[in-house]
């Protein structure tokens, strides 16, 4: 179990907040808003009404050590950047904060955040790589300008062969990682080369971007 704090209950903080308090980890949420707090007090494990620009309060809550401090206060650019001044002042090691903008994100970058987060241009862009993609692609993840990772249903070509009969990196340069049976709604993790596909799955690779459209025609 790991231990976070939160501070910003805007959707991206209360997401994130929500989702590592779900998985099991040690969670103190901050915001100012009374709503949110009471919206969240029951998913964290502790939930605090608070001023983020105020120093005192933060350096008597955030403990340290501590695994990481989320900063998602990207509508208030002023607070954000104090918010994680004073955490590198108090000496915590790792800080993530949302950025509204790319200015934002320099001067927050500029000041020793250990990463920076867009989550709404990440959103946007992810969305218009899906939209670009063939049909029979279910989900996307850009790796880098030339490479991505990609759920798509089997092609009825692969049903029946195994990973070394289709000799995928070889012949068509892609890493079959994952295969999820949709009737049975088990996943098989790094298939090995006997694995057999069989209908009604999709599989998750990795490749080139032109390598990957090949697959998806």
């Amino acid at each position: 179990m790991k231990q976070f704090v939160v501070i910003g209950l805007g959707n991206f903080g209360f997401s994130v907040a929500c989702r590592l308090g779900q998985i099991g980890h040690e969670v103190l949420a901050i915001d100012s808003s009374e709503a949110r707090i009471d919206a969240i007090k029951d998913r964290v494990t502790q939930a605090i009404v608070g001023d983020a620009k105020n120093k005192e309060m933060l350096r008597e809550l955030v403990p340290n050590p501590v695994d990481a401090v989320i900063v998602g206060l990207g509508d208030s650019v002023e607070a954000s950047i104090l918010c994680v001044l004073y955490l590198k002042e108090f000496g915590v090691k790792r800080t993530i904060a949302k950025a509204s903008s790319d200015d934002h994100g320099r001067i927050l970058e500029s000041i020793g955040t250990s990463e920076v987060i867009y989550p709404e241009r990440d959103a946007a862009l992810r969305l218009a790589e899906k939209l670009n993609a063939p049909t029979s692609v279910l989900d996307f993840i850009e790796l880098s300008p030339e490479y991505s990772i990609i759920d798509v249903a089997t092609p009825d070509d692969f049903v029946g062969k195994t990973l070394k009969q289709l000799q995928l990196p070889k012949k068509q340069g892609i890493l079959v990682i994952a295969v999820r049976n949709v009737m049975k709604n088990d996943i098989q993790l790094l298939p090995p080369a006997d694995y057999q596909f069989q209908p009604d799955s999709i599989i998750t690779v990795i490749g080139r971007y032109a390598d990957l459209n090949k697959l998806t025609l």
